[in-house]
């Protein structure tokens, strides 16, 4: 997600720079008419990377930390019931029956070699349920 976001913002940097690369008839520059929706793909292309790079779970301290683009949640390991792939990352199902998922984490449907990541940190976080439960 993070390397393919980066990619994205090459395409409209490269329309600005370059555009005769793009359409010939543009040897000139960029006409005026073609500037306010390069800009706003740009703009959405920032924001989407920045969800990207912003996404994150933090575990310390028998806490889990999950910081989507969306909004940030706190909660105990010890209340972590299940973890599993979801449909927007790693979800946590916690034992109130809430679900939460973490953005930053993705679940591959299709893993060549190497096991998932999300398969770690769903160890990591049971590691860290199990040293509080002691």
């Amino acid at each position: 997600m993070r390397i393919l976001s980066v990619a994205a913002l090459a395409f409209p940097v490269a329309v600005f720079l370059a555009p005769s690369w793009f359409n010939p008839t543009w040897e000139e520059g960029l006409p005026a008419g073609q500037w306010p929706w390069l800009t706003g793909i740009f703009v959405v292309l920032l924001v989407v990377t920045w969800a990207a790079f912003s996404a994150r779970v933090e575990l310390a301290g028998g806490h889990v930390r999950v910081v989507n683009p969306w909004g940030t949640q706190t909660f105990s390991a010890r209340e972590v019931v299940d973890t599993g792939p979801g449909r927007f990352g790693l979800y946590f199902e916690l034992s109130s029956g809430r679900k939460v998922a973490a953005f930053a984490i993705q679940c591959p449907l299709v893993s060549l070699g190497e096991e998932p990541r999300w398969v770690g940190v769903a160890r990591a976080v049971a590691a860290a349920r199990d040293a509080g439960r002691r």
